[in-house]
Order: C-alpha cells, then sequence, then structure tokens
C-alpha cells in the first residue's frame, strides 16, 4: 500500500464489526446525509452510514468512477475515518478521500494496493470540514457497509430546554420591528402579548407562515413580557429605548479589549494573529472600531474607561517591536480610542503590507480629526508617512501572510477581480472605501495627486456592478462573515459622492435587496444561502447572520423604494432576533450569554475550549449559530457542527451596531417663536431609565464660532434628547456663550463624525 505523506494510515484486517466498536462512541456519519454517484436497485445510499452491518451501498455496475459523500451538519473537526467494503464485491485496490474546500474537492488521502475489507485512517492533523467524499479510482464499482467519520463530540451543558414559541430573549428595541417565530402552531392561531404572571392581554396578533409580528407593541415600562398561543409561551423579554445597544455596547468594548493579541487577557504569541488573536489579515477590525465611534462618539466617550496603554519595553525581549511604534495616549482615553490605537500600532511597528492590513490605516488617517483630542500628532504622521510608503507596493512581506491568502497582488490602486471564499478572506469592494478615505485624506494633507484614490475606487466600482452576480450566493452570503464589506462600499460612493458615483449603483443595491427578500420568505425571516442552501457550505456562519444588518443597514441609504426598505429593515432586526435566540436551537449565539447578557435565558450549547485564538474565557464571544441541518426546523438535531468563537464574528456584530447607530440617529435645528431656539436629537443614548442621560453637541456659525449645547432625553422612554438656547436680538447665549449672527448667517448643529455625521442647519 503506498501511503500519502499527510497523515499516518492504519490499515487492518477486522472482523465485520470491528470498526464499530472500536469507533462506535463518536461515529459522526449518523448524523450525516450521504449522495453517491449511482445506485443499484435496492441499494440506498443511506446504508453506508447507518451503522447497521447488515446493510449496504452499491453502486451500479458499469459506475466506473465511483464516490460516496457524506455531508455533516455542519464543519467538524474530524480526526479520523473507518471504511467497511460490502461482502459482495472485492475492495476498492484504489481510492481517494477528499474534503470539499472552496467549491473544489481536494485529497485528503489517496490509498493504493488496498486489499483489506476494513480500512481505518487515523489522521495526523484534524480536518475541519463538513463534507468527505469516498473516491474510486480503479475503475471498479464500488460497495460500502460503513464509512465512518469521527471526531469532536459536543455536548450540550444546558439542562434547559428551548421553547415552542422563539424569541428575542434579551429584549426589543422601542419602535422598531419585532417579531418570532413558532414553527408547530398552526397559522391563524392568535397570540397575545402579556407581562410575566399576569394574564392581562396587552397585545394580540395572529401566527401567520410559522411567525408572528407585535411591532405595534411598544410600552413605556420596565416590565417582562411573554408572547402566549396555543397554550404555550415564550421566554420572558424586556422591550426598551436602544435596547439591544443597552446590553451590547460595554461587551462589545471588553470583547475587543480582551482579544488583543500580546497585551489582551493572555499574552502568547499565537500563530495566525497581528493585532488580535486568531484575526488574520482580514479581521475589518479597525474599520468596525472607526465606525462605531463615528456613529455614537457620546456613548463611547462616557462609558468606564478600564483598559490603559502597555509599553512594549514591559514585555521580554522576544516582543520587542511587535508594537510601541506610535507615541503613547493618556490615562482619560476612552477605552475605543485605545483599540483603534493599538490596531494602527501594531500595523506600523510590524509593517504588515498585505492589501487589507494596509487598507485599513485609511480608516485611521480618515478619522483622525475626530481622533486627535485623544492621541498625540506622532501618531497621524507615522501612519501616514507608512500608508503612503506601501499603497501601490505590488509584493508583500512573508510576516504579513497566512494560509489563507489569495491576493494576486498588493497594490491598493490596482483593479481587484479576485472572488473571495467562504473562509471570508476576500470580499468584492474591500478596497473601495480605503481609496475613497485615502483619497479625502491626501486633499485634507495637501498631498499630491490625491485624484489617483479616487479614479482606483471609481474603477473597482464601475468593475462590481458591471460583473458582480447577486443570484451567486458566492458574492453575498457566500463571503461569510465579510459579506457586509462589498454592500457598505455601494453605501459609502453614493452617499459621499453621490454626483460622481458610477453609473447604475443604484440599480445594483435594488437588486441586491430584492434576492436578499426572495431568499427571505420564511419563518424565520432568514436569509438563506440560496434557494435550496440554507448556510454557506462548509463553514460556521455566525459572522454572516451578525454581520447582515450592516449590510442592510447600508443598503437602506441608497434604497428609494419604501415597500422595499420596510422589508430590508425587517430582515436587519431579524437576523438580530436570531443571534438572540430566534432560531431552530432556539439559543444565544453566546455560550456564556445568560449570565452576560441581561435577560438571555438560554446560551449556546458549548465553546471551544483552546483553539488559535484562546478567545472561550473572554465576555461577548459568539460561539455558535444554527447550521444547515437545524433549518427550516430541526431543533433534535442539537449541538452539531464546529463551534468556536473568533474576532471576525464580533467585529462583524460591531459593524452591524454602527450602521445601525447611524440609521436611526437624526438631528434638527428649528427657531420657536421670537427668543427661543430648540434641538432635538433622535440617537442610540438612552439606556438607563433610572438615570438622565444626555448628549453634548456643537452649535457653530458659518465663520464657525461655536457653542457647547447639552441635550437632555425628553422621557425615560423617549428616542429623542432635546435643547432649547435663548435668543436676544441677533445673540444666541447658553450658559455665559454667545454667538452673534447677521442676516442670511447659516446655523449648523451635528451628531456623528465623518460619513456617518448628521447635520442640521438654519438660515438666519
Amino acid at each position: 500500500m503506498n501511503i500519502t505523506p499527510t497523515s499516518r494510515i492504519i490499515c487492518f484486517l477486522l472482523f465485520l464489526f470491528g470498526a464499530t466498536d472500536t469507533f462506535g462512541q463518536n461515529n459522526l456519519s449518523l448524523t450525516g446525509q450521504a449522495t453517491v454517484s449511482s445506485s443499484q436497485s435496492q441499494s440506498s445510499p443511506s446504508a453506508a452510514i447507518d451503522g447497521d452491518p447488515n446493510t449496504f451501498w452499491s453502486s451500479e455496475a458499469e459506475d466506473r468512477s465511483a464516490w460516496l459523500t457524506v455531508r455533516l451538519p455542519g464543519a467538524t473537526e474530524l480526526t479520523r475515518i473507518s471504511i467497511q467494503f460490502g461482502p459482495e464485491r472485492k475492495p476498492s485496490s484504489k481510492f481517494h478521500l477528499q474534503y470539499l474546500l472552496n467549491g473544489e474537492w481536494r485529497n485528503v488521502e489517496t490509498i493504493e494496493n488496498n486489499t483489506s475489507v476494513s480500512v481505518a485512517i487515523e489522521l495526523k492533523k484534524e480536518l475541519l470540514t463538513d463534507r468527505i467524499r469516498l473516491a474510486a479510482a480503479d475503475q471498479q464499482p464500488m460497495q460500502v457497509i460503513d464509512f465512518g467519520l469521527y471526531g469532536q463530540v459536543y455536548v450540550d451543558t444546558v439542562d434547559l430546554a428551548a421553547k415552542p414559541i422563539l424569541v428575542n430573549q434579551s429584549g426589543y428595541n422601542l419602535n422598531r420591528p419585532k417579531r418570532f417565530s413558532a414553527p408547530e402552531i398552526k397559522d391563524q392561531t392568535p397570540f397575545v402579548i402579556s407581562e410575566v404572571g399576569s394574564e392581562k392581554v396587552l397585545y394580540e396578533g395572529v401566527i401567520q407562515g410559522g411567525k408572528g409580528d407585535f411591532s405595534g407593541f411598544n410600552p413605556a415600562s420596565k416590565a417582562e413580557y411573554v408572547v402566549k398561543s396555543a397554550g404555550e409561551e415564550s421566554f420572558p423579554f424586556r422591550i426598551g429605548p436602544n435596547w439591544l445597544e443597552r446590553v451590547s455596547y460595554r461587551g462589545m468594548l471588553d470583547f475587543m479589549i480582551g482579544a488583543r493579541h500580546y497585551v489582551g487577557n493572555v499574552d502568547d504569541i499565537r500563530p495566525i494573529s497581528f493585532e488580535w488573536r486568531d484575526g488574520d489579515f482580514f479581521n475589518w477590525a479597525m474599520q468596525s472600531l472607526v465606525a462605531m465611534y463615528l456613529s455614537n462618539p457620546e456613548a463611547y466617550e462616557r462609558m468606564e474607561v478600564t483598559s490603559a496603554y502597555v509599553p512594549n519595553e514591559s514585555f521580554p525581549e522576544k516582543y520587542r517591536g511587535f508594537w510601541g511604534n506610535l507615541d503613547a495616549y493618556g490615562p482619560e482615553t476612552p477605552d475605543i480610542i485605545q483599540l483603534i490605537h493599538w490596531d494602527a500600532d501594531v500595523k506600523v511597528s510590524k509593517k504588515l503590507d498585505h492589501e487589507m492590513q494596509k487598507a485599513e490605516l485609511a480608516h485611521f488617517l480618515y478619522a483622525w480629526p475626530f481622533l486627535k483630542k485623544w492621541l498625540p500628532r506622532q501618531n497621524f504622521d507615522a501612519v501616514f508617512a507608512y500608508a503612503i510608503s506601501v499603497w501601490e507596493k505590488s509584493d508583500v512581506s512573508k510576516h504579513s501572510l497566512s494560509q489563507y491568502d489569495l491576493s494576486p497582488e498588493h497594490n491598493l490602486l490596482a483593479l481587484k477581480t479576485q472572488l473571495g471564499t467562504t473562509k471570508g478572506e476576500m470580499p468584492p469592494g474591500f478596497s473601495v472605501i480605503p481609496n475613497l478615505m485615502m483619497y479625502e485624506v491626501a486633499i485634507r494633507e495637501g498631498a499630491p495627486n490625491a485624484e489617483k484614490y479616487f479614479q482606483a475606487a471609481y474603477n473597482q466600482m464601475d468593475w462590481m456592478i458591471e460583473n458582480l452576480d447577486w443570484h451567486d450566493p458566492m458574492t453575498t452570503k457566500g463571503q461569510r462573515m465579510s459579506e457586509h464589506i462589498t454592500m457598505r462600499a455601494f453605501a459609502f460612493f453614493h452617499t459621499q459622492y453621490p454626483d460622481r458615483m458610477p453609473e447604475g449603483l443604484k440599480e445594483k443595491v435594488d437588486e441586491w435587496a430584492k434576492i436578499a427578500i426572495s431568499r427571505s420568505d420564511n419563518m424565520w425571516d432568514f436569509r438563506k444561502y440560496d434557494d435550496d442552501e440554507w448556510t454557506p457550505p462548509g463553514w460556521n456562519e455566525t459572522g454572516n447572520i451578525l454581520g447582515f444588518p450592516a449590510s442592510a443597514f447600508a443598503a437602506m441609504t441608497v434604497l428609494e423604494d419604501s415597500e422595499l426598505k420596510e422589508q430590508m429593515e425587517i430582515l436587519a432586526w431579524s437576523n438580530f432576533e436570531n443571534a438572540f435566540g430566534r432560531n431552530p436551537t432556539g439559543r444565544h449565539f453566546s455560550y456564556k450569554g445568560p449570565e452576560e447578557v441581561e435577560g438571555v435565558d438560554l446560551g449556546w450549547y458549548s465553546r471551544h475550549k483552546g483553539g488559535i485564538g484562546l478567545l472561550d474565557e473572554l465576555p461577548f464571544v459568539f460561539d455558535g449559530s444554527p447550521k444547515s441541518f437545524h433549518y427550516p426546523n430541526h431543533p433534535e438535531a442539537g449541538n452539531v457542527g464546529w463551534t468556536e468563537g473568533w474576532v471576525q464574528f464580533n467585529t462583524a456584530y460591531n459593524t452591524s451596531m454602527a450602521y445601525m447607530a447611524n440609521y436611526y440617529t437624526d438631528i434638527s435645528l428649528t427657531k420657536s417663536g421670537d427668543n427661543q431656539l430648540r434641538i432635538q436629537l433622535e440617537a442610540p443614548l438612552n439606556f438607563n431609565q433610572e438615570t438622565v442621560d444626555s448628549a453634548d453637541v456643537q452649535l457653530c456659525n458659518a465663520d464657525g464660532t461655536c457653542m457647547p449645547v447639552n441635550l437632555v432625553e425628553n422621557d425615560p422612554y423617549s428616542k429623542f434628547l432635546s435643547g432649547s438656547l435663548e435668543i436676544v436680538g441677533n445673540e444666541i447665549r447658553n450658559n455665559g456663550q454667545v454667538i452673534r449672527l447677521e442676516k442670511g448667517d447659516i446655523l449648523s448643529v451635528s451628531y456623528g463624525y465623518g460619513y456617518f455625521m448628521r447635520t442640521a442647519e438654519l438660515v438666519w
């Protein structure tokens, strides 16, 4: 027997039931589905994976390229494979064991000169996949009694069972879409909403298509509620202003603080890790953090500072040069600014020049006018000099790479036509926003040839409009947690350069939205991979669900059809609901959800201990999500497939929260009578009904004279914060400060920064 070198092969003749006895405790094939190249009459593919030694599958006699494929409920780490060939034919003398990666079958092992009816293969390295194929290579038909796949078994450590009525277990935002799923309850069955422990009906509706809608229920109360129908009821939940933000913002930052490479909660030097443990070069952390801050600066500036600068010199010699090229910040710097600084510092210090790493620096440079009150000017100078030096560099340093690199070259001004895989490592349009940001930075800094950045972004967007086929899921959900990169590029170009955007941009976004909606007509309001598959094949899709709202809210800034926007808004919220328990497993995506997220009752089945990122002990880890086999409604599939938190999942959620904050932010400036100026802000700032939330904004005239104005929530459940200023003649007065005005002067007030800034103006 000739054996390939990638694993240790043990082939031996066993008694008929030996393989099952040896490995029967965790035969994952029993949870899978089998497909074959052909079948003899009365021979079923499932017979090869049913664990019954008296049944077998046989290919047709004339089948000279016989194969048997097993698809598991989700990607799982396989450690051993066993094959029991059938009694009526000779065992295959040559065959391949293959796994599906990026749409191609790749050989794990090739076995030659085999004469054994029983073959056991122990893999030297775990194989993470959801599909394995046994393919004959001897031009002979195949017969298999048992094709066993053995790997990690996950145990459900939670005794609490899911409910027949599935809701966002934590709670819903006031005045936003609110839905639940009830897969086993018949259509037209009434439902009601009551307070926990009460029979009083507060809201009622009808279940249709396995789901119900109570978006019209917006109580101003701290009570907990349940949905009741057909003798069943949901887990309790709350409804409050900015509820999702309330239970997420602190956790989002705490995860990122702990997930930092070297200086987080683990100081090990980890493989495939740069700024963040298990972050790789496509973690999108910088842009997610910048988006968070620009979208809702007051919320992040008012949060308690829990981290501090860690000098590189305080670590052993082996850590020298990994960070420290950027000057340190002060002790009162908000956590989110510290995280932005950390990401940029590692990139510049380690001279990371992969195209996606250097592209991220544009977000730091673009945001500098809003970061500079916290960070030394040296930070900008160092980052700008480095970014300019490597932006058009075609090659890449070996230390910036990982096994997932697909980039044909790394010049960020070049047209990018390489489509990424379901790993999520190369989404279409990743260079668009960075080039548009560099265009703005170059103009701001008086750098030469600014137009080259705009032209590169324009060419890339024009190519995407012409060439991306939204019907191909590899351009959408197939990009997994990185899909939001693409639609955000469309939205950024549209909102920031409406007069210079390529032709067909709006129509392309319309098409994307219509396809997404067409794939979401189900009891979960869940956007499927395609018409047949629920989730992307192979990889854990947790980050796609968490990142989809960013795509949806970005698209909604482009869409003009009100009905289309309304449907997209429902999908944005249904994905948040899915992550918080409205899914076939009935579980929140975080294993520690019940102890970390207010109101969550049932967390994910388990968590992955260890791994490259060593993330399991961090707060707010998104550990897992339903696999394709759980859909449309198969909770009995249980804890199948791969479970492991990943920085990329959290950054996708961070980005969605930023885009949601921006979408619902608005500000107005009005004159009331002759002696009062009124400012009203709608932004996700009212989190706590026990305290009075406020925000400071700047009122400015056309000459740049500004005064701070403190806005206060209208009431404990209001989405608005308001403030009034006194007008005396041609002066606006506030707390001893004065702005003098002439007729025709323009007053302005804004909230948010950069591309997320909302502005209101008033002509005097």
